[in-house]
């Protein structure tokens, strides 16, 4: 007698969710498990620190799908659930209620949570972080009142919350522990472009600066930074980085490095398990590197990717890197993977808010920031593509067009054509 396959998700995040709706267009016709930890159906995080935070999107426009969706697909989405241990001999999940959850294929798509920040007067109440959308739901009213705000963390979560609460008109002073903003995602010279960008707009922006202490009477009334300042403030907003939610997975005979470690189409270490999203550190075919990449495009599309491994379409997940932010009304993209460079080449003026910086090595570009230059990115896909040296004269040089740039490196024809119009359509996402 054939029996039904059961498909659990855990993680009804954008990852999972991008997951379980590939299995049904797909044609699965078993049954799919969407499990998630929060009491929110899946939905798109990066609005939550931009138009949501700001009171500009209203909240069923974060969402993957309508309410009604998961019934229609008969995905059965259940919510407000943490697994406590997964059991790969038994093929089983343990719910923190005591429920056993079985499976015969299992997806892990559970994230990461914020890293907390241990200090004294932590728990003070004022003192926030932002992932969930249960969290956004909680500062955005306290925004609106233009409270003074203290941002720890200098990255992408600090920084666009920095920005919006400057576009609602809070005082914001941000304390960055390294030497510049966004230095892991961009290196010290383009974080110092950043930095000027937020102090132009009226950030009181304090470099290699932390947090020793907050002070108040029940509730946050200042911060003491490591040089001793004092800072009042009625918010202070933590974004000192995320870490992949794996706690549950220790004993269970999972591989765990930094999150779950998987091969190049999702496979983790046991038998019929997979990982997706900010959780999985998997390994890039074309890169030859193992990587664990905590942007929504990457979420969305490996969650699509695990699917089809899942489904034994087991083509290996070997994308080009994208990631955006907005700041102001500053549209930052990026793609590529330049874990270390030799040379960075600006084309454009940084001053005037539209530019592009090309990161080399050898000669030859990895990667392609765009400030407000979005035909600049898709260009430069095809010379990352190329793979060959290129002049740093003639690609910072306005006068002579990217396109040709292609063309004399060899990338020549339809499959060109391809890589800059695949480039175009990410670059207006």
């Amino acid at each position: 007698m054939k029996t039904t396959p059961t498909y659990v998700i855990l993680g009804a995040n954008l990852a999972g969710g991008r997951a379980a709706e590939t299995l049904r267009a797909q044609g699965f016709e078993g049954r799919v498990i969407l499990l998630g930890a929060e009491p929110d159906r899946p939905y798109e995080r990066p609005p939550l620190s931009k138009q949501y935070l700001r009171g500009e999107w209203p909240r069923d426009k974060v969402f993957l799908q309508p309410a009604d969706y998961y019934d229609q697909q008969h995905i059965e989405l259940r919510l407000g659930l943490r697994a406590r241990q997964v059991g790969p001999s038994e093929k089983r999940v343990t719910l923190e209620t005591g429920e056993q959850v079985s499976y015969d294929k299992l997806l892990i798509a559970t994230g990461a949570a914020p890293r907390r920040l241990h200090v004294p007067g932590a728990d003070l109440q004022g003192v926030k972080y932002l992932r969930a959308l249960t969290d956004a739901d909680a500062l955005a009213p306290t925004l609106q009142h233009r409270p003074r705000v203290l941002i720890v963390g200098a990255g992408f979560i600090g920084s666009e919350v920095a920005a919006s609460a400057r576009l609602l008109g809070c005082q914001v002073t941000v304390l960055e522990a390294a030497a510049v903003p966004l230095l892991h995602a961009l290196g010290e010279q383009m974080g110092a472009v950043y930095a000027g960008f937020h102090r132009d707009h009226g950030v009181d922006l304090r470099l290699s600066e932390g947090v020793a202490a907050f002070g108040g009477a029940g509730r946050l009334e200042e911060a003491i930074t490591t040089s001793g300042a004092r800072i009042p403030c009625d918010l202070a907003i933590i974004g000192i980085g995320v870490a992949p939610v794996v706690d549950f997975l220790e004993g269970s005979g999972i591989a765990l490095n930094n999150g779950v470690v998987t091969d190049g189409v999702c496979h983790a270490s046991q038998p019929d398990i997979f990982a997706a999203g900010d959780v999985a550190n998997w390994w890039h075919p074309g890169l030859r590197e193992r990587l664990r990449v905590e942007h929504f495009d990457h979420a969305e599309n490996q969650g699509k990717a695990a699917a089809r491994s899942m489904l034994g379409q087991s083509e290996p997940y070997a994308p080009t890197l994208y990631f955006w932010s907005d700041q102001y009304d500053l549209s930052l993209e990026y793609a590529g993977h330049a874990a270390r460079w030799d040379q960075v080449v600006v084309r454009g003026r940084p001053e005037q808010h539209a530019f592009s910086a090309f990161y080399l090595l050898g000669g030859k570009i990895l990667a392609c920031l765009s400030v407000n230059r979005s035909a600049d990115l898709a260009t430069a896909q095809a010379l990352i593509a190329a793979g060959r040296p290129v002049d740093p004269r003639q690609l910072a040089d306005e006068g002579q067009e990217l396109a040709r740039l292609v063309r004399l490196e060899g990338v020549q024809g339809a499959g060109a054509d391809r890589r800059i119009d695949q480039g175009a359509r990410q670059a207006s996402g």
